[in-house]
């Protein structure tokens, strides 16, 4: 048994220091046994209950003396509150984004540990799972994709994506579903795995692409699940542990080629309340008995512990077939953690604030496609100029690696207000929007005179 936070438990309940909340496993009540432990844990994790419950309940059999209380917050809302100087004591944060504990680590928020692992991680392509400077640690591999409902494309006489680019074609359009990467931080890790792995400008003018095809943007990514699984959407762009799910059939998952490999991580925080206890927590994620839960069918991620994979129980993921066969990258975590700011921002402007817009020019221009039909070689042309009008970011990939234009949109997660800079490249962004949308409507509106 263990004490927890579920996202339902309002905020006050955390503030109230005598008051603990206990989330049953079991079916099981709060025993007077509680009253006897003498120390505890403060985790928060952007993992849903379904997710940690099995690591939790296992660590509480090994050390009922620690009462575990968990906070689900999504990434951003995480990063936010603990960069704001971690008020309530949390000790242990724990996540599937690796731009999450560089951006902390950055904000000095993360406690650096002389821990050796007690037993040897895989490495990606030659690369550590962990901080090298032993703030954060890999405990499993994950990368990113899309997930589809079979019976919902059958019904639409769809065939599914077998690539990236499949996604942009028009027969997707109102099927796609995604959310927003200020919203989500697993999101910002397909966002940015998908800049990565095309390139800046190609990226972005795949995103812009894509975003015609989006149905809408969900409020969290467990709702790009959630939808996809009640038949809502079609194809859902998602991180593995939310795309695949054992226990529908009508469900699938396929990795992006190449697999651009990031490890959740787990670290100890500054100003936590129990250190000792957080070291426990995070030992047993590591050890070859933590790093087994992964394996549980409703949970399926690819641990690191080597020991693990000389049991040979993961033989059959997928994503390790793909790192044994070459087909992976290792995800630049120091580059999105760079331009973490940026990328949001743009995303922000150029596809939540205009997706209306967006696509209500997309749809003009699929009737008129139809309209002068695949053969009208002037309509190819319009065609391939309104495609450019709505493709193009006005920040180009030396800027998006230039620390010192990042620093414009640093204030992001502080709260504080826009700086003068960070107004004026909005308002130069937003004009540039505006005029590529009036040359794009000004284009459709000469061809169906034509």
């Amino acid at each position: 048994m263990y004490v927890g936070f579920v996202r339902a438990v309002r905020y006050f309940c955390w503030c109230v220091f005598g008051v603990t909340v206990a989330l049953l496993l079991c079916g099981g009540s709060v025993s007077a046994a509680n009253a006897s432990q003498h120390s505890r844990l403060q985790i928060i994790t952007s993992y849903p209950p379904n997710f940690y419950e099995p690591f939790v309940k296992r660590f509480q059999d090994l050390h009922p003396e620690i009462a575990v209380s968990i906070l689900n917050k999504k990434t951003t809302s995480a990063v936010a509150e603990l960069l704001r100087g971690n008020a309530r004591n949390f000790d242990v944060f724990w996540a599937s984004s690796p731009d999450a504990f560089e951006i902390l680590k950055q904000g000095q928020m993360l406690r650096r540990t002389e821990r050796d692992r007690q037993y040897k991680a895989v490495d990606v392509n030659g690369a550590s799972v962990d901080d090298p400077d032993g703030y954060f640690y890999g405990f499993a591999l994950s990368a990113v994709g899309w997930m589809w409902n079979q019976s919902y494309l059958d019904n639409e006489e769809i065939a599914a994506p077998k690539c990236w680019e499949d996604i942009v074609d028009s027969k997707y359009y109102s099927h796609v579903v995604m959310t927003s990467p200020s919203r989500s931080g697993t999101t910002h890790l397909i966002v940015e795995s998908i800049l990565q792995k095309m390139g800046w400008e190609k990226g972005w003018a795949y995103l812009l692409r894509i975003s015609g095809n989006l149905v809408t943007l969900s409020a969290r990514s467990f709702s790009v699940t959630e939808g996809v699984r009640g038949g809502l959407y079609g194809v859902g762009l998602v991180i593995d542990i939310l795309g695949r799910a054992p226990d529908a059939d009508n469900l699938r998952f396929r990795y992006g080629e190449p697999a651009l490999i990031a490890p959740a991580g787990i670290g100890a925080l500054e100003n936590g309340s129990n250190s000792a206890e957080a070291e426990l927590f995070i030992d047993f994620m590591l050890s070859p008995e933590g790093q087994a839960i992964l394996l549980n069918p409703q949970i399926h991620r690819l641990p690191v512990a080597l020991q693990v994979y000389d049991s040979g129980k993961p033989t059959h993921s997928q994503l390790l077939k793909m790192i044994k066969e070459g087909n992976s990258k290792r995800y630049d975590v120091y580059l999105s953690q760079l331009r973490y700011n940026l990328v949001n921002h743009l995303f922000e402007e150029f596809i939540t604030y205009k997706l209306l817009e967006r696509r209500q020019l997309w749809k003009r221009m699929l009737s008129l496609e139809r309209q002068h039909g695949a053969d009208d070689l002037a309509f190819a042309m319009v065609k391939k100029e309104f495609y450019r009008l709505l493709s193009e970011v006005p920040v180009t990939e030396e800027q998006s690696r230039n620390p010192v234009y990042n620093t414009i949109f640093s204030n992001s997660f502080n709260g504080t207000p826009k700086s003068s800079d960070q107004q004026q490249q909005i308002l130069q962004w937003q004009q540039f929007i505006e005029e590529r949308f009036t040359k794009a409507n000004e284009l459709l509106d000469t061809a169906q005179r034509k």
